[in-house]
């Protein structure tokens, strides 16, 4: 079993690469977008991306709530 210390660690790693990855796949949606002869003006596309990623670091926030709370 990890050391809660190395869990928080990896949980705060885990938010930070979410973080890079939403910025990279809206960046790559707005150039596919771009490709697609779409205005990237629209931004429902980003939207959804923001939404899934929304979901996922509202979960490792919650990891890291529960193994706060567990110390």
């Amino acid at each position: 079993m990890a050391p809660r210390n190395e869990l928080q660690r990896e949980i705060a790693d885990c938010l930070n690469e979410a973080l890079r990855l939403q910025s990279r796949v809206i960046g790559v949606t707005e150039q596919a977008q771009l490709a697609a002869g779409m205005n990237t003006a629209d931004r429902s596309l980003r939207g959804k991306v923001t939404g899934l990623f929304f979901g996922l670091i509202a979960h490792l926030e919650a990891l890291n709530r529960l193994v706060k709370e567990e110390t």
